[in-house]
């Protein structure tokens, strides 16, 4: 099937989402500022519902669950971006006199743990949070769960039945592995399942005023922001208008990615944005987690002070980020994981082999 080009540049909107959320979130516990408050409840109301609806709308959940598919693009990815954490923070911990020991004790038990943040439910002491590839543990079991709730009748009350159950036991324990976000992700991948099944986007095309609506409850959602975490199944203080915001937004970053489309050069950046989310995800996770951001907004405050902080702290990052996923296109094997349009090209190219 040939790649939708504005899905593609929807993609790289929330990946520049998560990047600049980050940023705002490490720049607030720095200095607590109300840009980095508006940025955050912005990039925070769609970024990573974004990516769980897309992965439905694409997802065929009628068919067999392909495990070893998923465990090579989630589970494998998240086992080689955790060691490349552990590595980052035991060479940080060795240049700040630090001891490793401690280091790798406390990032490997996130890492084994799987949380996106922290919480004080776990079932034993996690001090740290693995970050985000959480995503990568949620989407796993989101993806399972939906397989097998699809082959059941009445799916959509399986489905909520399944977010209910999620989220009202986060409420009094964290599992490890992000499983109960992925029972909350459930809904939202079955969201975008319908939304191609019952072509949600030619209706919005039909009836324009959809969007309209749409753009109100995403702008009600930022200017009400109550926190969002679907990490761990925070939904703040307005859980409804959180979720619904969110689906708002999704409509809305893929009806703005839409007309970038129609924008040559902005949208083939996108789009080439988006496709290598996963990666631009997984460095961006790594440089998070290792590097004393709290040290360099320091300096970077002090070298530009009239400059925001938060976008001075997006600038730094996303050079790194888009050159270490770069970077991890050319790695033999391991590319695959991080690039899955790259196994899709490799099949194609053996299937034209063997037809010859």
């Amino acid at each position: 099937m040939q790649r939708i080009r504005f899905f593609d540049i929807a993609k790289g909107i929330a990946i520049l989402a998560v990047i600049l959320g980050h940023s705002a979130i490490e720049t607030n516990l720095f200095v607590p500022h109300r840009t980095a408050q508006v940025v955050l409840s912005i990039c925070f109301s769609f970024h990573m519902p974004l990516f769980f609806i897309l992965s439905g709308y694409f997802m065929h959940p009628e068919r067999r669950f392909r495990w070893m598919k998923e465990a090579k693009q989630l589970l494998f990815t998240y086992v080689v971006t955790a060691l490349c954490v552990l590595v980052g923070v035991t060479c940080m911990a060795t240049l700040d006199h630090e001891s490793r020991a401690i280091a790798l004790r406390q990032w490997g038990m996130a890492a084994i743990y799987g949380s996106g943040d922290i919480s004080n439910l776990t079932l034993w002491r996690v001090d740290l949070r693995i970050g985000a590839i959480w995503f990568l543990l949620a989407l796993f079991w989101a993806r399972l769960l939906l397989h097998c709730l699809a082959r059941l009748p009445y799916t959509p009350v399986w489905v909520v039945l399944c977010f209910a159950v999620g989220y009202v036991s986060s409420r009094y324990v964290l599992l490890p592995w992000s499983i109960q976000a992925g029972m909350c992700a459930v809904a939202f991948l079955y969201l975008g399942y319908l939304a191609k099944k019952y072509d949600v986007l030619g209706m919005m095309k039909r009836f324009p005023c959809v969007w309209a609506i749409a753009f109100v409850i995403w702008v009600a959602d930022i200017m009400l922001f109550g926190g969002m975490s679907m990490a761990v199944n925070n939904y703040g203080s307005r859980p409804v208008l959180a979720v619904s915001g969110s689906i708002a937004g999704t409509l809305c970053v893929v009806g703005i990615s839409q007309l970038i489309d129609r924008v040559s050069v902005l949208g083939s950046a996108l789009s080439s944005i988006g496709q290598a989310s996963l990666a631009i995800l997984c460095v961006h996770l790594i440089e998070d987690d290792a590097l004393p951001w709290q040290m360099y907004l320091g300096v970077l405050r002090t070298a530009f002070p009239q400059v925001p902080l938060v976008m001075l702290s997006f600038i730094v990052r996303l050079p790194m980020d888009l050159i270490g996923a770069a970077l991890l296109y050319h790695i033999p094997v391991i590319n695959e994981w991080f690039y899955p349009q790259l196994t899709k090209k490799k099949h194609k190219t053996n299937m034209v082999s063997v037809t010859e």
